[in-house]
């Protein structure tokens, strides 16, 4: 089977698992995510071992594709006409919301029209686009204080650098009480607050002017999904890849995601910018700026940015992985230097104490369920993405072949992990519909 239809499936099936159980332990749920790792796989295997470097049978594009993507686009926008897209939304105030998810629906019909004027084809992508940032602005202003511990803690780092402290160095309210043992390692909580922020320097950055200017640091994620989803299409420039996009953002749990104040829309944003920029752009500085942010914006950022360090121009590789460096370090440095063991203890620590969740959606909940899994196979899980990247990945590889094994090497770690939550499945989502829309692209060169 084609690696784009593969792509497209497990992203289809993963939003509906997440439709299901909001990325909390599911049966069926897990089932489908199970079922969408193994596609995912085996779109990076066969691009490996059937598509050489420059061939273009995977570019070929599948009736089924456009098919899969605009069924699930539709899909995610019914069920927002039917139900609440958040946790802690007020339903009184989503009503334009279900309105604006029929108009939705309404504007991505016009994909289904074979003769529009060009004027028509070039708006409709940009329609959909403006429909989703009026249906999240409707989200944000029904549940504006999301009972969620990542909510407070990047709206109260915004707060701590601009009023001159460390983001690491302060202390942030513990908002589950008595429930703080779930979440928090013990040795993170010093007269019942939390003493450390997970999140490296780039999301304070990021969120710090939609904190002064609007108030809610979830406005840069908005804006993040948005422009990850315009990345996304550029990669095909067609009906394929602007409906790719379109599933990114429309798929069932994305608003809750938004909700919710996780960070992978950021993450998903560097990786679409990086990707755009590699098969883009001819000189090396702009590839290494964008290599760089990525490295910047998570901790787990290595599965995507050594395959996508590998489809760079190999004339300017080193120039793009040293301007990289560079602008990791810029970020990194100076809050590592500001207070090291709050940063250390924040990125690193925090992440080493955490403990299996049984409510997690994956198979170590599932092992947790049944006797519990052996402290040996949670060190390994980690490990499992980089042997799938070291058989999948060469020194030189198409950006839908880094996209696609990135994805499927995350996908893997995540749906056997300890901490397994529906944030982690929509960047794969994001990630397999970033390697449907690369695939069906214009012919790359490296």
């Amino acid at each position: 089977m084609n690696p784009a239809v593969l792509c497209a499936l497990a992203a289809v099936l993963i939003g509906t698992a997440l439709q299901l159980s909001s990325g909390m332990y599911d049966d069926r749920a897990l089932a489908l995510v199970t079922v969408a790792t193994v596609l995912a796989v085996a779109a990076a295997v066969r691009l490996r071992l059937g598509t050489p470097f420059g061939d273009t049978l995977a570019r070929v594009s599948p009736k089924g594709v456009p098919i899969i993507l605009g069924v699930g686009c539709a899909g995610g926008l019914a069920v927002h006409f039917f139900f609440n897209p958040t946790f802690y939304g007020d339903p009184r105030k989503l009503e334009s919301f279900h309105w604006f998810a029929v108009a939705g629906l309404v504007l991505l019909s016009a994909y289904l029209c074979l003769h529009l004027r060009a004027s028509l084809v070039r708006a409709r992508f940009l329609l959909l686009l403006a429909c989703f940032a009026m249906m999240a602005i409707a989200v944000l202003r029904a549940s504006p204080k999301p009972w969620i511990d990542v909510w407070y803690l990047q709206q109260g780092a915004a707060d701590a650098l601009w009023h001159g402290y460390d983001p690491y160095s302060v202390a942030y309210p513990n908002i589950y009480g008595r429930m703080a043992n779930i979440s928090y390692p013990p040795e993170l909580l010093v007269k019942g607050r939390l003493v450390s922020f997970c999140y490296p320097p780039l999301v304070v950055l990021v969120d710090l002017p939609a904190r002064l200017l609007l108030g809610d640091i979830r406005y840069a994620s908005l804006g993040l999904m948005i422009f990850a989803a315009w990345a996304i299409a550029r990669l095909a420039r067609g009906p394929e890849g602007e409906l790719a996009a379109l599933f990114v953002l429309f798929q069932p749990r994305t608003f809750f995601v938004l909700e919710q104040s996780w960070i992978e829309p950021l993450v998903l944003a560097a990786i679409a910018l990086t990707a755009l920029l590699s098969v883009r752009s001819k000189g090396p500085i702009a590839a290494g700026v964008a290599l760089g942010l990525l490295l910047a914006s998570k901790q787990y950022s290595p599965y995507f940015a050594l395959p996508l360090f590998l489809t760079f121009h190999k004339e300017g590789r080193w120039k793009s992985l040293l301007v990289a460096a560079g602008v990791a370090a810029a970020v990194l440095v100076p809050f590592a230097a500001w207070d090291w063991h709050g940063f250390w203890r924040g990125l690193v620590t925090w992440h080493f104490l955490l403990n299996s969740r049984d409510d997690a959606l994956s198979l170590m909940a599932l092992w947790n369920r049944h006797g519990g899994a052996p402290a040996l196979a949670v060190s390994l899980v980690p490990f499992l993405g980089v042997v799938l990247l070291a058989a999948t990945l060469r020194w030189r590889i198409t950006v839908a072949q880094a996209v696609a094994s990135a994805g499927a090497a995350f996908l893997l770690v995540v749906v056997a992990y300890k901490q397994a939550f529906c944030n982690y499945y929509w960047l794969s989502v994001g990630l397999l519909c970033a390697a449907v829309s690369a695939l069906l692209g214009p012919e790359e060169t490296a």
